[in-house]
């Protein structure tokens, strides 16, 4: 049987990344997930005050811009 992540701290975006992650939302993306991965993101999105849309976001935004997102302002 295998564990589950423990809850990982609140996700903070590089601030150059805070003027994107303000930027109006306007696409749709239709993502099929299993059910165990979507309460594990629903629960970390709870624990990071989070709607789990806008957790999924952060967390995308963070893998593809990370600290490089000060370098592509």
């Amino acid at each position: 049987m295998s564990e589950r992540p423990a809850v990982y701290p609140v996700l903070r975006l590089a601030p150059s990344l805070e003027s994107r992650r303000r930027a109006k939302c306007d696409r749709d993306v239709k993502l099929h997930l299993p059910e165990a991965l979507y309460d594990d993101l629903a629960r970390q999105a709870r624990a990071d005050s989070r709607a789990v849309s806008e957790y999924i976001r952060v967390v995308l935004e963070r893998h593809l811009y990370g600290t490089l997102g000060a370098h592509h302002g």
